[in-house]
């Protein structure tokens, strides 16, 4: 046991000797856990809409898949940021997003649990759930604005447009998917888009008129952002009215859809950054 410590306590410095040595090879892990930051980020707020998707849909077995794939995907992301050779493993920031996911994750089986047995969840447990969701996002937020100051990398302002939309993909669609699938919806999400869903499309449609122009020179990626602004069109009215004539579904489908081509587009950025060094 002492040998394999040691080996494994060896091969953790070697690790760090070659990333000192080669600064690109620092450059790329710190992108990698950036991006990964981002996608837990992400990942946060859909588990959030899912469970509001299962629990309105009277327990619907798609989105009870759905929540426990993304219960998976968080945690492989999480397990490798907190690795010992990650960038992220010394940073004072990273308690609080380890200690913010356990409370979310518990809050979430035990929700979950109390849909599957008694066909219904209580209510202050659902709005807590809310409420941990949106610190667990700022707690993220923390720490990966906590690894850029330490490392000094410069992303792409492309890399960051894209990921601010992402994020407020997600957010719309999770409060739209509180708010039209259950009356817990009223109370327990208002504070998910601050100053509103309203402002939050608003800022949205802002911040895709300004990608576009910005990627115009480029054609494929001109085409993804294109593509982003047909769907988005074909939810936005009903976000915004969303009292009316709700379309979980169809505001679900076309968020992961939306979600999935600024993916693609940040990717494509922060490559071409990575490439320039």
């Amino acid at each position: 046991m002492i040998k394999i410590a040691l080996k494994k306590v060896c091969s953790a410095l070697a690790l760090c000797l070659l990333i000192a040595a080669n600064p690109a090879t620092a450059d790329a892990d710190t992108n990698n856990t950036l991006k990964r930051l981002y996608e837990m980020r992400s990942l946060t707020f859909a588990i959030l809409s899912d469970y509001y998707m299962f629990s309105g849909l009277q327990g619907d077995s798609r989105y009870n898949r759905e929540i426990e794939s993304n219960v998976k995907q968080f945690e492989d992301r999480l397990t490798k940021i907190t690795d010992a050779t990650a960038p992220t493993a010394k940073l004072e920031t990273l308690a609080a997003a380890i200690s913010g996911w356990q409370n979310y994750k518990r809050l979430l089986e035990t929700n979950r649990a109390d849909f599957l047995t008694q066909g219904y969840a209580n209510a202050r447990l659902v709005s807590e759930l809310s409420n941990e969701t949106i610190a667990l996002n700022k707690s993220l937020g923390k720490v990966y604005t906590s690894l850029i100051d330490k490392s000094g990398i410069k992303l792409s302002s492309l890399t960051e447009q894209t990921r601010d939309m992402g994020l407020i993909i997600q957010t719309l669609t999770a409060e739209y998917a509180a708010r039209s699938t259950s009356s817990l919806g009223q109370v327990s999400v208002v504070s998910i888009n601050e100053g509103g869903m309203d402002k939050q499309g608003e800022g949205f449609s802002s911040l895709l008129q300004e990608l576009k122009a910005a990627t115009e020179k480029e054609k494929r990626i001109y085409k993804l952002v294109d593509q982003v602004e047909v769907k988005w069109e074909f939810i936005a009215k009903s976000i915004a009215n969303y009292n009316e004539n709700a379309v979980p579904f169809i505001v679900s489908s076309y968020g992961d859809r939306i979600t999935h081509d600024l993916a693609t587009i940040e990717e494509y950025y922060t490559k071409n950054l990575q490439a320039k060094k």
